[in-house]
């Protein structure tokens, strides 16, 4: 059978020279060039299986040690967790973690306050339907507002809804992972427009940090996360200080 007469110049994957072969998948000058590349190809394939082994290994004996230690850092507390240390402080900051300041620098948290954090938050399948919710009197609720629809309607905030609805008691039920509040609960609550807050009714963030002792960063996530109403008034920023409080101080006995 004829061969081809087409010569294409390539450069061998091996040794680097420059050759001309005759199909485009070729990728080596000679046989000897292609049996070093497959050598060295399976020592490569070895040595990543050898190096993946002894990670495994290292992180092996890495968890078991975080399984038999008491005390744990922080650090410690998000790898035996799979989190960040940001996860570990929220869990921490929300009260979810019992955590143990020793220092500014050293955080201590017991692997048995870990194991109670756990134990104590079982997952719980949510009710979906809307008629598991009653009024005062026992009656079914059917209509309900999402979070989302009072705050456009009513022209509040997140954190303003919730404290709110736990301050007057709103019904409210869970459906497909959102909170959905009774309609006529609402209406009556938030039907009144609040007065707009005054001058001495904003706080500025230097002064948050002070009284809570929190970083620009943690006042930052909060007013995200809870969609509190700010004002930068010149280089500073204020938010209300009912909003922050309603997240931040516990409820009164």
């Amino acid at each position: 059978m004829a061969t081809s007469t087409i010569r294409i110049k390539k450069t061998c994957k091996w040794c680097r020279k420059e050759f001309e072969a005759q199909k485009t998948s070729t990728q080596f000058c000679s046989k000897r060039c292609a049996e070093h590349a497959y050598k060295e190809r399976k020592r490569q394939e070895k040595k990543k299986q050898v190096e993946t082994s002894e990670v495994e290994r290292v992180a092996a004996g890495r968890e078991k040690k975080l399984q038999d230690n008491q005390y744990l850092s922080v650090v410690e507390s998000a790898q035996l967790l799979n989190r960040t240390r940001f996860g570990i402080y929220k869990l921490i900051y929300r009260g979810v973690l019992r955590a143990y300041r020793i220092s500014g620098q050293w955080t201590v948290i017991k692997r048995a306050d870990i194991d109670a954090m756990i134990e104590a938050r079982p997952y719980e399948r949510k009710p979906k339907a809307s008629y598991l919710a009653t009024d005062e009197n026992g009656e079914a609720i059917t209509e309900f507002y999402t979070t989302r629809e009072i705050i456009e309607k009513f022209g509040v905030s997140n954190s303003w809804v919730f404290a709110q609805a736990k301050r007057h008691n709103i019904p409210k039920v869970y459906h497909r992972g959102k909170t959905l509040w009774s309609k006529e609960h609402c209406n009556r609550v938030f039907a009144a427009k609040p007065e707009p807050p005054k001058d001495e009714d904003w706080i500025s963030y230097s002064d948050v940090r002070a009284e809570y002792n929190l970083t620009h960063d943690q006042i930052h996530n909060y007013v995200k996360y809870h969609g509190l109403r700010r004002k930068k008034v010149g280089k500073y920023t204020y938010i209300l200080r009912s909003e922050i409080d309603a997240i931040l101080r516990p409820p009164m006995l």
